[in-house]
């Protein structure tokens, strides 16, 4: 006679009294923080109206635009891609030679596997605007200080990226090749690599247009590109030649966010 298979015990579910009270905690918690950051950080109704009249005032201000500075804003605008897409490419690179050091499953070691992390994380954590700053004093104004900022705080956030992505792999290609007397960098090139190549295509192209935005935002620190423009535009009061260069920004960032997502949808 065979005897009946044993039963899991049991697990206890919390009552729904008791979930209740969780979750009346939790949004009591979170309307406190959000009523403490409202005043912390001056908010308050009336500058919400204030802010809408002068926010009317300068849009009549701004119209007609001024169609002069069109061709300026063109290349400055190109100027700005041409700074994100060189950007991106040197954090690539330097991703991928970082990624495998900072994936569990690759690394050579664990102590290797932490400092690599580490410097991930203190690069990823300064804002590029902040590099930005920091490279319009070592190496002057212009776009050479925005390709640096957005190469180094951009290698911080794809290493990451790439790295999560190598750790998420199957195992079993990994551990073949391994078995078959393969080293690191051969089982990296032909196995890791050809596995995630897709996923990393993909945060490419989402990096580079998120890059393009931030070297518009770069311009306004001395960086160069039609961020630059905007901001000149702005400190002299000439809000139509700012309403031009924000068009032109416009139809860059759209554009640039059409063909990444095409491209995405391709090669992906």
């Amino acid at each position: 006679m065979t005897s009946a298979p044993a039963t899991a015990p049991a697990i206890p579910r919390p009552s729904r009294a008791r979930r209740l009270i969780f979750w009346a905690i939790g949004v009591a918690i979170g309307a406190a923080i959000l009523i403490y950051a409202w005043r912390d950080t001056g908010m308050n109704v009336s500058l919400l109206v204030s802010g809408y009249h002068n926010m009317i005032d300068l849009i009549k201000r701004a119209f007609p635009p001024d169609w002069s500075v069109f061709h300026e804003a063109t290349q400055q605008a190109l100027v700005s891609l041409n700074m994100a897409l060189l950007g991106t490419a040197f954090a690539i690179g330097a991703s991928l030679v970082l990624a495998p050091f900072a994936a569990r499953n690759v690394t050579p070691h664990r102590l290797v596997y932490e400092v690599v992390r580490t410097i991930m994380a203190i690069v990823r954590s300064i804002p590029d605007l902040v590099y930005a700053l920091i490279f319009v004093v070592a190496v002057g104004l212009g776009p050479p200080a925005g390709v640096l900022a957005i190469a180094l705080h951009s290698t911080g956030v794809l290493s990451k990226l790439f790295a999560e992505a190598i750790e998420d792999l199957n195992p079993g290609p990994i551990e073949a090749m391994r078995m078959s007397g393969a080293s690191r960098t051969q089982t990296f090139f032909h196995a890791v690599l050809p596995t995630v190549g897709p996923m990393l295509i993909g945060l490419m192209l989402y990096r580079v247009d998120d890059n393009f935005r931030s070297s518009m935002i770069l311009g306004f620190v001395g960086a160069g590109g039609i961020g630059f423009m905007i901001y000149n535009s702005m400190e002299t009061f000439q809000y139509p030649q700012m309403t031009t260069d924000l068009l032109v920004m416009l139809v860059v960032v759209l554009i640039v966010e059409r063909v990444s997502s095409e491209a995405r949808k391709r090669l992906v």
